[in-house]
């Protein structure tokens, strides 16, 4: 694993900067890349851009040094595991019965080494970025590495020429790992055998559900009762059978005499179209195998003749090639399947969570099932399909939104069953101290009578050593202890050489096969469940990850699920294997990182999106009438279709308050409440180090929302120089004031300083004085207020306005007058119902802000007034009233007398118009409690 997560990051890394951003090395780089392996660093020297190239050796060094040490590790690896596969092939050969653990390492370590070099031959630029090591590093110390004459054999024979082809290239690594490979053929045609029931009973999707593997409630008496072992871990272990054995038969053709394993084959290329390396590496694996079906040849055993494997061609391809699109419809019942079952345990743990114990080895094998689907979905939707199945294919793969509802389900259970794991393991303690160990004690007699002197006195000692360990099994026994001392002893017991007849040797084997697994869910509850539930790895698929996180707050049925995506990033510190590769920490750490906000911010513009949604749905119901005039309009339509008098094509069923307001203001609730329930549930996520509060990032992108929303109360469609009536923008108001109480109501985050804050701002004026000392408004603030107040004065000096008594507000005389489309009718503005809208929505700092805008105009006339009067003083001092002569002599000589007249009752009407303001301010503070 460890160096496999190296090779990702070499994958991953395939250009580092000081090689990928320089183009004055460019031809020295080229020339690299060409006459490689042939490296001379005095060739070099000659080509242009080597100076630099020389320049930063150091860096260079230091940049591809991990490169280097890679593969001189991948080296030395490789010579240590084929020494051990062949030892392995040695004890394997002389057992009598497949025994699945054993298997499993042997086939685990097969696996890890045929993927090592296929991962090292996808790896791309491996001849520039090792030849610039090797002359940069000649150029920094002075000499050549002495590993390097192991590092080009490698290259040459493992990884072939880098400018053929890349299907050709990888053809030469196969062949080279089949010549390597050749002494365990008969271990692979042996366990084609063994595996092949397994992985053709479960290839169907619905052969789990006939034969109800995860079902529990259909018989009660099977409820409490312990989870079967050997069926179990053969689910566990099905995806890896599959794995292990496609890339054994890779390297072991020979192997596909038997029937089995060509059916097994069969079987395998069915349900993959790309075959998985490690994390997002992947490689199309058809066409090498129909280049072996071509090539290879192998002796016959019935014939003793050499045949071509094509015969069998099209046995093995017809499915593969035929059924592609079933292989997509296949994955995706399972998945549906699987979530379904998921669901299910999570209700009832939740309910009966002493059930979880012995219901433990099927969590595991039902977790370990949803994982692989889940990866296999991400590792298939770049996928390129067989032939001409491109378009069914994708259309089949990437429209399934069932996968975000798999995840939850299985983060969901994960963690209810890690909550639980203490009650797990006093359960198996109490198990394998009152049921094992007595059946352990009876088998071993019942051997030990039987084999008598046949039975090493080390045997013996180990056999009673686990018993004692089974007798006495605390948190603190040492499973690494017990897990070597079985495999000694299954492996003595399975062998030909231990010359016990394995029809006694079966049952010990089978006693101690279930306790070896009982023992593991004793110590290492926490490792296995979080072993199997691997969800973390789909982070290496981030652009899959971001296109699902988009369509999944896209669709009101998954918004239950959409915080799955955040819990997913706790899992990667334990899924990821970083202690293998510490190098790749902090990229994981920004990663992760990066998308934690991705997703925040997805699921805050998806929670805006619904809340503006929810608004316009209110909005829309109070102009229908409102929510109670909806509600007897629904219940009245109900009743007339329950007589039959109600027909929806008749004129007037299309009028605005048929109920379809209400209908959609509890869609648009619905929706946005199932988004709030998931927020709720999860209010923190934990990313390393790093702790999101999605309460605070909610918070924030609520307060910029509703600071925006309030900005377009007043605000007329088609016209942005005027302003709506007050009584429409205070509808708006309760619109916005009723969708924030309903979050309020479902995050209990406090919305009510989000409304002050945004009135004060939007509807308060700085130069007034309204505000206290410790708030701070800037000047764009306030520019609603001031854009109102700036109205209202237009509105009241137009020349046809005035003022009406009997009505107590200004209207326009002449409607006709109306020189422009902007022109209102000031009546609509100023009576007494729309100026106690107008405070109701500023408050008692709106109403001094516009008042000072008011009364700043309203000082310009005063000013004029002024100036006339010091203008004509002389003759206004002159006046006398007792000599109506004199009196009106002076008169005709005042100037400017109807300027003044203009002037002042434009004082009038400024006046009368804050009379009339203030006048409403007070009905509505007699009702209401100004903020």
């Amino acid at each position: 694993k460890g160096l496999l997560c190296r090779v990702h990051c070499m994958f991953r890394g395939a250009s580092p900067p000081s090689l990928a951003e320089s183009k004055e090395m460019s031809q020295t780089l080229k020339f690299i890349k060409r006459s490689y392996p042939k490296i001379s660093a005095q060739e070099a020297s000659q080509q242009k851009g080597f100076e630099v190239f020389k320049a930063k050796s150091a860096v260079i060094c230091q940049e591809l040094e991990d490169w280097y040490l890679t593969i001189r590790d991948v080296i030395s690896f490789n010579a240590k595991a084929q020494a051990v596969l062949i030892a392995f092939c040695q004890q394997i050969s002389k057992l009598r019965e497949c025994n699945i653990h054993l298997m499993a390492l042997f086939f685990e370590l097969l696996a890890g080494y045929v993927k090592l070099q296929i991962a090292m031959q996808i790896v791309p630029h491996k001849e520039r970025n090792i030849g610039a090591y090797i002359i940069a590093y000649e150029n920094d110390q002075g000499k050549r590495d002495d590993n390097l004459p192991l590092v080009k054999r490698y290259m040459e024979e493992m990884m072939g020429n880098q400018d053929k082809a890349y299907e050709d290239r990888l053809w030469m690594t196969v062949t080279t790992l089949r010549h390597k490979c050749e002494a365990m053929v008969p271990i692979i045609r042996d366990s084609s055998k063994y595996l092949w029931n397994p992985i053709q009973r479960w290839a169907p999707a619905t052969s789990m559900e006939k034969n109800r593997m995860f079902s529990i409630l259909y018989d009660a008496t099977k409820i409490v009762q312990p989870a079967r072992t050997e069926r179990y871990l053969e689910l566990e272990f099905l995806n890896s059978f599959r794995e292990w054995l496609q890339y054994a038969l890779l390297v072991c053709p020979a192997a596909l005499q038997e029937a089995e394993a060509r059916s097994c084959l069969n079987k395998i290329i069915s349900n993959y179209l790309c075959t998985p390396v490690f994390r997002s590496m992947t490689f199309d694996i058809a066409k090498t195998w129909d280049k072996t079906f071509w090539e290879f040849k192998c002796g016959h055993k019935s014939q003793g003749t050499k045949f071509f494997l094509k015969t069998h061609r099209d046995l093995v391809f017809k499915e593969a090639y035929t059924k592609a699109n079933e292989c997509a419809l296949n994955h995706r019942s399972l998945r549906k399947y699987l979530q379904v079952q998921l669901r299910q345990y999570v209700c009832l743990f939740t309910e009966f969570p002493g059930l979880a114990a012995p219901k433990f080895q099927l969590v595991l094998a039902l977790l370990k099932l949803s994982s692989d689907e889940i990866h296999w979905y991400f590792q298939h939707t770049r996928a390129q399909p067989l032939k001409a199945h491109k378009i069914g294919w994708i259309q089949n793969l990437t429209t399934d939104t069932s996968i975000i509802k798999l995840i939850a389900a299985c983060c969901d259970l994960c963690q209810l069953v890690s909550k639980h794991a203490p009650l797990v393991k006093e359960y198996f303690i109490e198990y394998i101290r009152d049921i094992d160990a007595p059946k352990c004690e009876v088998q071993l007699k019942k051997f030990f009578d039987f084999c008598g002197g046949k039975i090493p006195k080390t045997q013996q000692d180990m056999m009673m050593k686990l018993l004692a360990q089974a007798r006495g099994v605390n948190l603190g026994s040492n499973f690494q202890a017990i897990k070597l001392d079985f495999f000694r002893m299954t492996s003595w017991l399975s062998s030909t050489t231990s010359g016990i007849p394995f029809e006694t040797a079966q049952p010990v084997l089978a006693v101690f096969s279930e306790l070896y697994t009982h023992f593991s869910n004793v110590l290492r509850t926490e490792q296995q469940l979080v072993k199997n539930a691997k969800l973390g790895g789909i982070l290496w698929y981030p652009d899959d990850l971001k296109e699902t996180t988009k369509w999944t707050l896209t669709k009101p049925s998954l918004f239950g699920s959409s915080m799955t995506l955040l819990h997913i990033l706790g899992h990667v510190k334990y899924d990821l294997d970083l202690k293998y590769c510490p190098d790749e920490q902090s990229y994981v750490i920004k990663a992760s990182q990066k998308f934690g906000q991705f997703v925040l911010n997805q699921i805050c513009k998806a929670v805006i999106q619904n809340f503006d949604n929810m608004y316009r749905a209110k909005y829309h119901l109070a102009g229908c009438g409102g929510l109670r005039t909806q509600i007897q309009k629904v219940n009245s339509i109900t009743s007339k279709k329950k007589a039959g008098l109600h027909n929806d094509t008749l004129p007037g069923t299309e009028s605005k308050y048929n109920g379809k307001g209400y209908f959609q203001v509890q869609q648009q609730a619905q929706s946005l409440g199932e988004l709030l329930g998931a927020i709720r549930n999860t209010r923190q996520c934990q990313v390393f180090k790093v702790i999101y509060n999605t309460y605070d990032w909610l918070y924030e992108a609520l307060d910029n929302h509703v600071y925006g929303v309030m900005g377009s109360f007043f605000a007329m469609g088609g016209d942005s120089s005027g302003l709506c009536r007050p009584s429409e923008a205070l509808k708006r108001m309760r619109a916005l004031q009723r969708t924030l109480t309903f979050v309020d109501q479902h995050l209990a985050i406090n919305t009510s300083d989000i409304w002050r804050g945004n009135i004060l701002k939007h509807f308060s004026n700085v130069s007034a004085g309204t505000i206290g000392q410790d708030l701070v408004v800037d000047a764009k603030s306030s520019a609603v207020i001031q854009k109102i107040g700036k109205f209202y004065w237009n509105l009241i000096s137009h020349e046809i306005v005035g003022f009406n008594p009997i009505k107590m507000s200004f209207e326009s005389r002449h409607v006709n007058q109306r020189k422009h489309k902007g022109d209102v009718n000031a009546e609509d503005y100023t009576s007494h119902a729309e100026l106690k809208a107008l405070c109701t929505i500023v408050g008692p700092y709106g109403v001094k802000a516009i008042q000072s805008v008011v009364l700043s105009n309203f000082t310009q006339n005063i000013v004029d007034m002024k100036k006339i009067i010091s203008t004509n003083a002389v003759y206004l001092n002159q006046l006398d009233f007792v000599d109506v002569k004199s009196w009106w002599g002076n008169v005709q000589r005042v100037n400017e007398k109807d300027e003044f007249l203009q002037q002042a009752i434009q004082v009038g009407r400024y006046l009368q118009f804050v009379s009339i303001l203030k006048s409403a301010q007070r009905s509505v503070q007699d009702d209401d409690i100004p903020f």
